[in-house]
């Protein structure tokens, strides 16, 4: 997805300057996610630690998006904003 959105937003092509987002290992990147909110669903969490896991998740978007700020400005700012909000959704806290 972050791959994705920098190469759109900077007008990157052919994977160049986006290989850090690329995981060799991942055949498919919906299949992986979609596997990976289900193990998370199932871990027998507190809410003290689902507000620690989102927490940190706000801290690697907040993270990201400085980098991106700095490269060009926000245009991808909106997009990180959903995403943190899908992550709470995912793991009930709204």
């Amino acid at each position: 997805m972050m791959g994705g959105m920098a190469a759109r937003s900077l007008d990157l092509k052919d994977g160049k300057g986006t290989e850090f987002y690329s995981f060799e290992g991942i055949d498919s990147t919906t299949a992986f996610i979609t596997e990976w909110y289900k193990q998370l669903n199932m871990l027998d969490l507190t809410e003290k630690q689902k507000e620690e896991i989102v927490d940190e998740a706000n801290l690697v978007f907040a993270m990201n998006i400085a980098i991106f700020q700095e490269i060009e400005g926000s245009p991808i700012k909106a997009m990180f904003t959903l995403a943190i909000s899908a992550l709470k959704q995912k793991l009930g806290i709204m």
